[in-house]
């Protein structure tokens, strides 16, 4: 039973396979429900993870990984297909880089994986959605310039305060150890 949630994540790495395939072959709506299923697994792995103590240091890296991966997927389906400008696609790599980056730091600064935050739960929250409408958007209503323009400023802003958030919480952490 403890694996469970990584073998969600697993499934979540092939989803995001399935996702590009489907999206790439213009089965937009089919690829839309492969990424709200991989977004629902996410949540799913999470909460079993938390409430049963089912957390292990695979799952710690496995579940990060998937999520990326599927984000990236969606990232670059949406810009081959110009569903989104070039510009959002270097933002969030840039953002990722950055996380990585701080997670490294982190894991050997202090020897245990972060964790993530409410604010990094937003900011994906916020990503399946933008992606979700953008994927409608272009599907349904053959476009809608501005709600996209506000959904890509939206999803890059988010990014960069939960960012932003994150490194202002290590850094507190840090102070707080050298006034000890």
């Amino acid at each position: 039973m403890k694996n469970i949630p990584n073998i969600l994540s697993v499934a979540r790495l092939l989803m995001s396979v399935a996702f590009a395939a489907l999206f790439i072959s213009d089965r937009y709506m089919l690829s839309l429900a492969v990424f709200m299923l991989a977004g629902a697994t996410d949540v799913v792995d999470g909460f079993l993870a938390r409430k049963y103590n089912w957390i292990t240091n695979m799952g710690k890296i496995l579940d990060p990984v998937a999520d990326k991966l599927m984000q990236f997927t969606a990232l670059v389906c949406l810009s081959i297909r110009d569903y989104i400008p070039l510009w959002l696609l270097f933002m969030i790599f840039i953002k990722e880089a950055l996380t990585g980056v701080g997670s490294i730091v982190f894991y050997k600064k202090f020897r245990q994986i972060g964790v993530s935050k409410y604010y990094g739960k937003a900011y994906t929250v916020l990503f399946y959605i933008a992606v979700a409408a953008l994927i409608v958007f272009r599907a349904w209503f053959n476009a809608n310039v501005w709600a996209e323009n506000l959904l890509c400023v939206s999803l890059a802003l988010v990014g960069f305060l939960a960012i932003t958030m994150y490194y202002l919480s290590y850094l507190k952490g840090k102070l707080r150890k050298v006034k000890e």
